[in-house]
This record gives structure tokens, C-alpha cells and sequence, in this order.
């Protein structure tokens, strides 16, 4: 069973819509006191952190659930906006989504998304000693063009909250999606995760996801 280090619901959405059987067990790792040199290199680190300390904390002696040994890998992800060479996360307050999408109308913008799938490597009958010592690794850029809005557009669409809820201030599969002019790359990425790339990373796991 896949273990998905992460509270996002789009990420949930994801892989019950492709059917992969999987239980959420939160990493809490915060995102404040990276330091980074590119925003590749901070979606990545973050990704790997969120996976490996969930992978400890499954491994560790005080860690107690009737599915733990069903428990093959551990998916972590993290996304990013930028825009401008700047990042936008989730905005925090109405002023500033507001804001955000009149510089966004008629622009675009990159989706970075860091993707990390711990996984055990040559299982072992005793898994209390067969960590998760595998991993396959990659960063995702989706870039995004947004059509030109409104003002009274993107008042509607700050007022439905939805922005608040995703990286960026937008949700391609939500209502958003219908100001999104076109994309260049992974559409599930947008999302939160690329469901290509976890195809192939789990068939180099030997993780059976069907």
C-alpha cells in the first residue's frame, strides 16, 4: 500500500480517481526556515523531507497500525507558483488574491511540483530492519497561461474562496480551470502530482498499483 505524505485533498483526488489504494499519514513538516538556491531545489527538499519523515516515523518501534506492513512506499510532494520570479503560495488574506490574479490576467506563470517516493529495496521478513531505503526523486514545471479576466471576474473568483485553498490562488480541476487558457506539460501536475511520473517511479519500485 502507498503511503501519501501529504494533507492535500487534490493529491487524495488524484490517486482514488486512478484507483491506487493508499492511506494519508500527515508529515508536518513546515515549509518556513528552508533556505534555497532556486525554487527547484526548495520544492525538492521539501518533497524528500515530508517522505522521509513520514518513512521514519512508520519504521520507528513506537509506531503502531494494524496496516503497517502493508506499507511499501511513501509519496511526497510539494508545489510551488512562480510568477514573475517571484513565489506564490496560498494568498493569505482577500486584498491580496485579488492583487495576485490582475497580475496574473493575460500572463503566465510555472507550476513547480517536487516529487520524492520512498520505497524498500530487497524486503526482508523482519521490516522493522528493512527501512525505506530507496527513492526516486524528480522536480515537474507545468507552465500555465491565464486568459485575460475581468476585474469583476476575479472579484467572483476570490469571493468562492477556492483560491485560498491552492498554491497560487488557482485550481485547474475547480472553477479556476475555466481561466486557464492552455497549459505546457504534465496537466496532473498543475494538481499537485504528476500521474505519469508515479506510473513509472512505481513500476521501478516494484510497487504494484493496480
Amino acid at each position: 500500500m502507498l503511503v501519501l505524505a501529504s494533507a492535500s485533498k487534490a493529491r487524495k483526488n488524484l490517486l482514488e480517481q486512478v484507483g491506487i489504494n493508499h492511506k494519508v499519514i500527515l508529515s508536518n513538516v513546515s515549509e518556513d526556515g528552508f533556505s534555497f538556491n532556486s525554487l527547484k531545489e526548495l520544492v525538492q527538499r521539501l518533497a524528500i523531507e515530508k517522505a522521509e519523515t513520514v518513512a521514519t516515523k512508520i519504521t520507528s518501534l513506537d509506531f503502531v497500525d494494524p496496516l503497517k506492513d502493508c506499507f511499501i512506499g511513501v509519496l511526497g510532494c510539494d508545489s510551488l507558483f512562480e510568477f514573475n520570479g517571484g513565489i506564490f503560495g496560498k494568498p493569505k488574506n482577500t486584498k491580496e488574491a485579488f492583487d495576485r490574479w490582475k497580475m496574473m490576467s493575460g500572463s503566465t506563470g510555472i507550476i513547480h511540483t517536487g516529487h520524492c517516493l520512498k520505497f524498500r529495496k530487497g524486503l526482508r521478513s523482519n521490516l522493522r530492519s528493512n527501512d525505506f531505503n530507496s527513492s526516486e526523486n524528480i522536480v515537474i514545471s507545468t507552465k500555465v497561461h491565464f486568459s485575460k479576466l475581468s476585474e469583476l471576474e476575479i472579484q467572483r473568483y476570490v469571493n468562492s474562496e477556492e483560491p485560498f485553498n491552492c498554491a497560487g490562488g488557482f485550481s485547474i480541476d475547480g472553477k479556476g480551470g475555466i481561466f486557464i487558457e492552455r497549459i505546457e506539460g504534465c496537466y496532473s501536475n498543475v494538481i499537485g502530482l504528476s500521474l505519469p511520473w508515479l506510473r513509472l517511479a512505481l513500476r521501478k519500485a516494484k510497487i504494484n498499483y493496480q
